[in-house]
């Protein structure tokens, strides 16, 4: 993949999924968040939140732009996208539920599950149309 189309990609990344887990955890379920007592710190550190963001975008991006293939690429996005949110998922619902003391620890992997599964997912939709399909060189089309 050329590089304009990886960084398009990786800011894309970066603006979706910030605009999908703040409003999903500070606003719209915010006071669930709260209520399952998930989060102590007052005041959320933004910079560390968005270090995050980046570090999973250069990850993801890398790695779709690495082992996709010549389907439509909305859907090989959006299904990579998927696995992705399993694989993060896997720790930012199970493993971290499992360490906290919430209220409701199935309310809380509903919740947080949901959130990586949706995210990613459509995350994974939108790049994939951004690296669009994989330009097969001529000499390995003969």
């Amino acid at each position: 993949m050329d590089w304009k189309r990886y960084v398009l990609a990786f800011a894309a990344f970066v603006v979706l999924t910030f605009a999908f887990a703040a409003p999903w955890h500070l606003w719209l379920f915010k006071e669930v968040y709260d209520r399952l007592g998930a989060y102590t710190r007052a005041e959320p550190i933004f910079a560390l939140g968005l270090l995050s963001i980046v570090l999973e975008g250069i990850v993801f991006v890398s790695l779709y732009a690495r082992f996709r293939t010549d389907r439509h690429p909305a859907a090989e996005g959006a299904r990579f996208g998927l696995l992705m949110g399993v694989f993060m998922g896997a720790y930012g619902a199970l493993a971290v539920g499992a360490k906290m003391t919430v209220s409701s620890l199935p309310l809380w992997l509903l919740l947080e599950g949901s959130s990586f599964l949706i995210q990613f997912t459509l995350v994974g939709a939108v790049v994939g149309l951004i690296c669009g399909r994989r330009l097969v060189a001529r000499s390995e089309r003969r």
